[in-house]
């Protein structure tokens, strides 16, 4: 399936279905509110339920320490230890022992394709060194300036908490209902035009694409 193909068989129609829902419902809140606004607005009163989901992430705002346990004098030796031979271990195979500079080609293949992968190949060996230099650095840290490492390591470790962003999304805003609770009918006319309009549309697109 092409990514047009899925567009036209798939994406559309699920966009007509879900337009042409909400315009039937949107209708029939309409006609409610026209014919019946006190009932209706007490509907929505009821449904208007504010669920908070501070409860719910609390369990986020939690700080996990998943450090190993240092010593008294804040090296750890074995971890430190691992860190800097297995770097170097790395530094040297990817940088001695695997060379994707000079590929040898193979007629029949795809020569955009092959020049893609040999730069993307290149790309992930010079990060896979990077990163494996750093780890030479920070088993060095360990052993040698464990307190550096551990000032570091605070400065990296801060702990932002979201908690302020959260609280600012707890008050619910209706700015729409107190025009509607005014003016039901009035409001509801409007709804109720622009849904069917909508429904009509989504009508005239279905019809379209049977024929």
């Amino acid at each position: 399936m092409t990514f047009f193909t899925f567009i036209e068989r798939i994406l559309i129609p699920a966009v007509i279905a879900i337009a042409l829902t909400g315009g039937v419902a949107g209708l029939a809140l309409g006609c409610s509110l026209v014919l019946n606004h006190a009932a209706t607005l007490r509907f929505i009163a009821r449904m208007n339920r504010w669920v908070s989901t501070r409860e719910a992430f609390a369990i986020l705002e939690t700080s996990i320490n998943v450090e190993p346990a240092a010593r008294a004098d804040g090296r750890r030796p074995l971890l430190g230890t691992f860190l800097v031979v297995a770097g170097s271990l790395a530094v040297y195979f990817l940088i001695v022992r695997l060379d994707f500079r000079h590929p040898h080609y193979m007629p029949g293949v795809d020569v955009k394709r092959f020049l893609a992968s040999g730069i993307a190949l290149e790309t992930m060996k010079w990060v896979l060194v990077a990163g494996s230099a750093f780890a030479v650095i920070i088993g060095a840290l360990m052993l040698a300036a464990p307190q550096r490492l551990l000032a570091l390591e605070r400065r990296l470790n801060s702990w932002h908490s979201p908690e302020r962003l959260v609280v600012a999304t707890e008050k619910m805003r209706t700015p729409l209902e107190p025009h509607v609770e005014a003016y039901p009918r009035t409001s509801g006319g409007i709804i109720a035009i622009a849904s069917l309009c909508v429904v009509l549309a989504m009508i005239g697109l279905l019809m379209t694409k049977v024929h």
